[in-house]
């Protein structure tokens, strides 16, 4: 005979106590389903914080596919523009074979008038094979005295490109002119003077440009133009930017074009704030106008 579990409940303060008895085996199953239920709940928890550790992980490998996906983006730019500078080269390459092959074929001299007796044994094949013989020659040495020519003729090119790219162009800083080259009254002393560049006023701290690549031969502070940038471009070129008020660059540093000198100030002999631009050939100071545009 099974043997039951005597339960108490007392209802109230004082109140009055009820008993409860319940089997041997209801207890064994109501403590059966209490331990799965409770595996239940600690599987469900644990799922959970798997769940959320995976989510974690999933948010992460999502920016790291983001990260990447941008870099290709980066690198499939940088393989367009290769590959557009390929063709380029490509298009260059082939527009310069044709103009060989169309030299090639002008050059070529019409064939000489041949006549007198001929041996018997001479054979027409092998005087084909010599007149063939003949005409490749000398289309290999006009081909070779064309292909100099072009040689000489990229060499004289790269020299006008690296003369062009020496010449100043354009304005190192966008403004109004104050004062042009030429003789002038001087703001100081009221007498006639000659003026050696253009007085360009703008706002202060514009930034001043390189009107030309070249290298920075000074970058200092003097009296007259207060904080100096001079840089020589070759050929003879060199241009002169006063009144700075900081310098951007360091003596000896090379400079493409419109690369920044400094900023626009009023150091030194100076009215207001305004860049005081120079342009000299061979030493000579040139009205800097004609380079403007």
């Amino acid at each position: 005979m099974s043997r039951d579990h005597l339960f108490t409940f007392r209802v109230g303060y004082g109140g009055r106590s009820r008993e409860v008895r319940v089997g041997r085996n209801a207890a064994m199953v109501a403590a059966s389903v209490l331990g799965i239920l409770f595996v239940l709940l600690t599987q469900g928890i644990y799922d959970i914080r798997d769940n959320i550790s995976k989510l974690h992980e999933l948010r992460a490998l999502r920016e790291r596919v983001s990260e990447q996906n941008l870099a290709l983006y980066h690198l499939d730019t940088k393989f367009e523009g290769l590959s557009a500078e390929v063709e380029r080269l490509r298009a260059m390459d082939n527009r310069i074979r044709s103009l060989v092959k169309v030299n090639a074929s002008l050059r070529v001299n019409p064939p000489r008038g041949i006549g007198g007796a001929e041996t018997p044994e001479t054979s027409a094949a092998n005087r084909l094979d010599k007149l063939l013989d003949l005409k490749f020659d000398r289309m290999k040495k006009d081909l070779l005295v064309d292909v100099k020519d072009l040689d000489v003729l990229g060499e004289t090119l790269d020299s006008r490109r690296l003369l062009l790219e020496s010449i100043p162009c354009g304005w190192p800083v966008r403004g109004t002119l104050s004062s042009v080259f030429g003789v002038r009254n001087s703001p100081f002393t009221e007498t006639p003077v000659f003026h050696h560049g253009l007085d360009i006023v703008a706002r202060a701290g514009a930034p001043v440009l390189a009107s030309a690549s070249g290298v920075v031969v000074k970058s200092a502070f003097e009296a007259l133009y207060g904080n100096l940038v001079v840089v020589d471009h070759g050929a003879g070129y060199r241009s002169l930017y006063g009144h700075l008020s900081s310098c951007s660059v360091e003596e000896g540093a090379f400079v493409n074009r419109g690369e920044e000198l400094g900023k626009v100030g009023s150091t030194g002999r100076s009215t207001g704030p305004h860049l005081h631009y120079e342009v000299r050939v061979n030493g000579l100071p040139v009205n800097p106008a004609r380079f403007l545009n």
